[in-house]
């Protein structure tokens, strides 16, 4: 099977820290992206980061990984995109994924019977630091879930002994963190219409 991984480090390792202790607000998230140059400061007085889609780590024209976002964090009580707000109606769908790695695990062309390509399934272009691995295994998609659990448990401690899963995923393990939630998880990636499977971690507010 195809699989495209994304190295996970001890910075980006850091980035989800930071991503989980941001306040929910719009602010607070266009500040964090603008200040590591994965947006611009907006001049016309919308949001810096286009949330409800894919948003680019680094320059679109050298892509260097991406990020899967929900909707933007907001008070439905005020237009003030400064206001942190505890309400969960307001923030049921905001959430940021970092995708670790898709996998084409058992995947079929309907009229060939192969196995796609990996440019029918991410594109012709593959961000910079996306590493293509034409033949790997169930196990080793398997081992890259386990290797980002371990690292997880080394800045974020124990997990809470009951995974609480903003979907329904293979496998996952969450932690809390300040006021947000932490999930690890493998499982179908809805995102590319089930195509392929997909490990990332899911950072959203704390319900």
């Amino acid at each position: 099977m195809s699989m495209i991984s994304f190295p996970f480090t001890a910075k980006w390792l850091g980035h989800v820290q930071e991503f989980a202790d941001t306040p929910w607000c719009c602010d607070a998230f266009d500040a964090l992206f603008v200040g590591h140059g994965w947006a611009t400061p907006s001049e016309n007085g919308e949001p810096a980061v286009g949330w409800t889609d894919h948003w680019p780590l680094g320059d679109p024209a050298d892509e260097v990984w991406h990020v899967v976002l929900g909707e933007y964090p907001r008070c439905a009580d005020t237009r003030d995109r400064s206001v942190v707000c505890d309400d969960p109606k307001c923030h049921d769908d905001s959430f940021l994924v970092l995708p670790l790695a898709y996998s084409a695990i058992g995947v079929r062309d309907a009229g060939t019977g192969l196995p796609p390509s990996p440019e029918e399934l991410w594109g012709t272009k593959l961000p910079s630091q996306a590493v293509l691995h034409p033949d790997a295994r169930e196990e080793d998609f398997t081992a890259l879930y386990d290797d980002a659990a371990r690292l997880l448990r080394t800045r974020l401690g124990d997990p809470l002994p009951r995974p609480r899963p903003p979907h329904d995923p293979d496998r996952h393990v969450s932690w809390e963190h300040g006021k947000s939630l932490v999930t690890l998880f493998r499982g179908e990636n809805l995102y590319n219409y089930s195509l392929d499977d997909w490990i990332g971690i899911d950072i959203r507010p704390v319900s």
